[in-house]
């Protein structure tokens, strides 16, 4: 009966996820912008519902509600009744646009080796989710105990953010997963801390499917299907589909949002892709602080593709979209800030004070352990295998394609998510030399699949299949 609650808190995410959908990019025939496959929509679905329902579990905490599986569900029922309108006004189907190339026939039995190497890598990522309960130190003591805490108490307690988050490491990490993680607690109707991990291998078969048809959109079966296998058989990207950490919802939230921008970049015929984008992102900062940058990134981005195009064509929607994109993402993450603010919550490792060239200056000694660490990660085949060499050598080989158009924005975002990271550590009060080489490998997974899909443009020309 757990399984059959699971599997029903499942749908009714996927299903609230797709009605936002469905209202930010419209029907087919509204939205010929960028239309989704429909393991596209399942996926991007799934993310935005447990993002939304997380978030409104921290409303119900403002207004003191108690959290039930149909006091969750019941609001939801007005945009669903507006979304059901729109459709029966709306409904018809149109093409999606794939490339396909005469060879496709002569690399069957590549394909079929392909597609069976990633549905084995996916299966084992679920059966080693599933085998055992949450028991990875950091998922128990800085996620899984606050969502048993919401779950037994029903709710966020009065007592929690002014007396009880500051008894946890980090009390200042976003509550996505952990009220995640409580709703399906509500929904079993038990502390089933081994079934609730489900959430973590399907944002990992998420990914894959997103990287997928990302590639199949400007290249063949083959070479998607090509690297999609790479990245679901990288060993340290697969290792954290099981252990309940948090950088797989994080990567999935970056990417899709990535995505969905350069989709805009390259279309500019609608707002839509760009909005979404922004919820996204913005998910990616209630998952993780590092999301925090990712949304910057994003903006930097959106600002400077809206000032080229001012430049030559000046609209209402290229002086739209900046503030847009800001709005949105400050809205979904307000009641967050707020709360933080409200609390005197703040990050025990970082302080954005130090942001300032004097002190950049003083701690220029860190980036001696800083990139020493990281090149033990770049060059190290436990976790990467050879795919950070082959990026480096390809770089080299393609450096005139690297700043070239979408490929441009995807180097900016890859570069400045480095530089983030660097700074991160150089104003941290942790000691550098523990802190880098605790986290580098985890933070290079938050851009991974970014990373994986800019190799394939960066090859297209090169690889001829």
């Amino acid at each position: 009966m757990e399984i059959v609650a699971l599997s029903g808190g499942i749908i009714a995410l996927i299903f609230i996820g797709l009605n936002v959908l469905h209202m930010v990019m419209g029907s087919s025939k509204e939205n010929r912008c960028l239309p989704l496959f429909p393991l596209e929509t399942i996926f991007i679905s799934y993310g935005i519902g447990l993002g939304f329902i997380s978030l409104e579990m921290l409303i119900f905490y403002l207004f003191g509600v108690k959290f039930t599986v149909y006091g969750l569900l019941i609001p939801w029922v007005v945009l669903i009744a507006v979304n059901a309108i729109r459709y029966v006004a709306h409904r018809d189907k149109i093409v999606i646009e794939t490339r396909t190339t005469e060879s496709e026939e002569r690399y069957k039995f590549l394909n079929i080796f392909l597609i069976s190497g990633i549905s084995l890598e996916a299966v084992y990522a679920f059966f080693r989710a599933l085998i055992k309960p949450i028991e990875s130190y950091d998922a128990v003591a800085i996620y899984a105990i606050k969502s048993k805490i919401f779950f037994i108490a029903k709710a966020i307690p009065e007592t929690y953010f002014p007396i009880l988050i500051h008894g946890f490491p980090h009390p200042d990490y976003p509550l996505n997963i952990p009220l995640s993680e409580t709703f399906f607690y509500i929904a079993m109707g038990s502390l089933n801390d081994q079934l609730v991990k489900i959430i973590f291998p399907l944002f990992f078969l998420g990914i894959l499917i997103l990287l997928y048809y990302a590639i199949r959109r400007f290249a063949s079966r083959t070479y998607a299907l090509l690297f999609t296998f790479l990245l679901a058989s990288i060993p340290h990207f697969n290792a954290y589909a099981a252990n309940a950490y948090q950088e797989l919802p994080l990567s999935f939230y970056y990417f899709s949002s990535a995505l969905l921008l350069f989709s805009w970049i390259e279309d500019k015929k609608s707002l839509r892709p760009l909005v979404l984008s922004a919820i996204m992102v913005a998910l990616a900062g209630w998952t993780k602080n590092e999301g925090l940058m990712y949304c910057a990134i994003n903006t930097v981005l959106v600002l400077f593709f809206s000032m080229r195009t001012i430049r030559k064509d000046m609209t209402w929607k290229t002086l739209f979209a900046p503030i847009a994109y800001i709005v949105i993402v400050g809205l979904l993450l307000l009641p967050w800030i707020w709360i933080k603010h409200k609390f005197g919550i703040a990050n025990d490792e970082i302080n954005l004070a130090n942001l300032n060239p004097v002190y950049l200056f003083n701690q220029i000694h860190k980036l001696v352990p800083i990139f020493y660490e990281l090149q033990k990660q770049l060059f190290g085949p436990k976790k990467w295998i050879l795919l950070w060499p082959v990026v480096i050598f390809a770089a080299a080989l393609n450096y005139r394609k690297l700043f070239k158009g979408i490929r441009g924005y995807i180097s900016v975002s890859i570069i400045l998510a480095f530089l983030g990271y660097i700074l991160f550590y150089m104003i941290s009060y942790v000691d550098v030399v523990f802190f880098a080489s605790k986290t580098w490998a985890r933070f290079l997974l938050h851009f991974l699949p970014l990373l994986v899909l800019w190799l394939a443009y960066i090859l297209k020309e090169d690889v001829k299949i």
